[in-house]
C-alpha cells in the first residue's frame, strides 16, 4: 500500500464512543423514529438485498425474523435468546444462506444493545422490580465495531519467540479464513522467521505490534492454525488460482471487532459499484520498504479485465500472461494507492448496506490481494483472485455441503 504524500490512506478500526447527551427515554425515542424513517425498514420488517447482475433490484432477502420486537416481553430486562432462522431455501448458495445468518447476528447485537438501555430505563422507573439485569449486561458499555472487523494478520514465528506478520486474510466463518495460496508458505532463505509455515491469525486487532499502547481497549484474538488448504490448481511461481483457506484451531466468537465478511457470490460487480477498498498492514512506503503497523485502507477503481489484459501485457512472462475469468483487477489511473508487499491474501471489499443503525460495518468479499507490478504505479492496476469463481471448491470445505 501506497505511503504517498498526496493521497490519504485512513487507519482502519476506528473506535466511536456512546457519548450523547440525550437522556435514556429521549435516546430510546430517538432510535425509534430513526428506524421508522429507515429506508431499509418497509411495514416493521427489515428488508436487506442486493441488485442483480443487471443493476435493476433483484427480490430482497427478507430478514423481518430479525427484528426482534421487545413488546412481547413486559419486561426488557427477561432474559431473550431467540433461535436462529432458516435462511436456506432452494437455488440459495449455502455462502449465501451464511451471510444472512451473520446480518442477522449483528441485528440481533442491535437488538440487545436497544434492550439494555430499555432494561435500565425499567429499572429506574420499577426499582422494586424483581428483574434485576445481569452482571456486565446493562448500560452504555458499546463502543463502535472494527470497520473492518473480518480482517486479519497471518503470522509466523520469529527466532526471538515473537510474531512476524507476512500476509493478510479474511475470516468467513469461525473455524476459517480466506488468504492467497502463495501466502501458504515463506521462503526457506527467510531468515526473519523460524519456520517457513505460519502459525497464527490475528483477529481483531488495528496494530500488529505485540506491545501496542491502545491495546487495553480491545483485546486480539490469535488463532491456531492447524490446517492450511491450498487450492489444487496452485503452483507457485505461477500467478494463477492464488487462494487457500486456513482453518483454526478453534471456532472464533464473534464481537464487535471480530465479524466474518460475507463472499460475493457472482461474476458481474457492477451493481455494487465500481469502487472498493483494499486493506493490509504491508509497504506503505515502496523505496525504503517501510511496513505498516497500523491496519490501513485505501481506495481503489474496479478495472475492467479488457482494459487490465491491454495495461499489464507488457509485463508478459512465464508465471503470469493474462488476465483470466478467476482474476480481478483494481487501483488507480494515477497510481498512488495500491496493495503491496506484505498486504497479500488481504481481500479487495465492498462494504455493505446494512439495515442496521450504529453497528458498524460488514463487507462483500469480492477478491484476495495477488500481485501487481510494483505498488502504486500509474497504469497499473493490482491483481486480485476473483473469489465468485472459486465457491464451489470453498463452500464444501468451510461449511461442509
Amino acid at each position: 500500500m501506497s505511503g504517498s504524500e498526496n493521497v490519504m490512506i485512513k487507519c482502519l478500526l476506528v473506535l466511536s464512543v456512546f457519548n450523547t447527551g440525550l437522556s435514556l427515554q429521549e435516546r430510546i425515542t430517538v432510535e425509534d423514529k430513526r428506524n421508522k424513517n429507515n429506508p431499509n425498514m418497509k411495514n416493521g420488517k427489515w428488508i436487506w438485498g442486493y441488485e442483480d447482475a443487471n443493476g435493476t433490484a433483484a427480490p430482497p432477502f427478507d430478514i423481518s425474523e430479525a427484528l426482534i420486537d421487545n413488546k412481547q416481553h413486559r419486561n426488557p430486562c427477561a432474559p431473550h435468546y431467540p433461535p436462529l432462522p432458516d435462511f436456506s431455501k432452494p437455488g440459495r448458495r449455502i455462502s449465501e444462506t451464511k451471510c444472512l445468518e451473520y446480518v442477522w447476528e449483528v441485528k440481533l447485537e442491535d437488538e440487545k444493545y436497544k434492550r439494555n438501555w430499555s432494561c435500565l430505563n425499567f429499572i429506574q422507573k420499577h426499582p422494586l422490580s424483581k428483574f434485576k439485569p445481569q452482571a456486565g449486561v446493562v448500560g452504555g458499555y458499546r463502543a463502535g465495531p472494527g470497520d473492518f472487523p473480518h480482517m486479519g494478520a497471518i503470522g509466523w514465528l520469529a527466532p526471538n519467540g515473537s510474531w512476524i506478520f507476512k500476509c493478510g486474510s479474511s475470516l468467513i466463518s469461525p473455524k476459517f479464513v480466506l488468504t492467497a495460496a502463495h501466502c501458504s508458505r515463506a521462503s526457506d532463505r527467510d531468515d526473519t522467521i523460524a519456520d517457513p509455515v505460519p502459525k497464527i491469525v490475528r483477529l481483531g486487532d488495528k496494530s500488529i505490534l505485540d506491545a501496542d499502547p491502545e491495546a487495553f481497549r480491545m483485546k486480539p484474538i490469535e488463532s491456531k492454525i492447524i490446517n492450511i488448504i491450498v487450492h489444487p490448481n496452485f503452483t507457485a511461481p505461477k500467478r494463477y488460482d492464488d487462494i487457500a483457506l486456513i482453518e483454526l484451531e478453534e471456532p472464533v466468537s464473534f464481537n464487535d471487532y471480530v465479524r466474518p465478511g460475507c463472499l460475493w457470490s457472482r461474476f458481474d460487480t457492477s451493481s455494487l459499484g465500481t469502487e472498493a477498498n483494499v486493506t493490509g498492514w504491508g509497504v506503505v512506503e515502496t523505496l525504503g520498504r517501510t511496513v505498516s503497523t497500523e491496519l490501513l485502507v485505501g481506495h481503489v477503481d474496479i478495472v475492467d479485465s479488457e482494459k487490465c489484459n491491454s495495461l499489464l501485457s507488457p509485463n508478459c512472462n512465464r508465471n503470469w500472461c493474462g488476465i483470466r475469468d478467476t482474476q480481478i483487477c483494481a487501483g488507480k489511473n494515477d497510481g498512488g494507492v495500491d496493495a503491496c508487499q506484505g498486504d497479500s491474501g488481504g481481500p479487495l471489499q465492498v462494504n455493505m448496506s446494512l439495515p442496521i443503525r450504529d453497528q458498524g460495518h460488514m463487507h462483500y468479499i469480492i477478491g484476495v490481494i495477488s500481485f501487481g507490478i510494483g505498488c502504486a504505479l500509474p497504469d497499473l492496476p493490482g491483481v486480485y483472485t476473483r473469489v465468485s469463481s472459486y465457491l464451489d471448491w470453498i463452500e464444501p470445505i468451510v461449511w461442509g455441503k
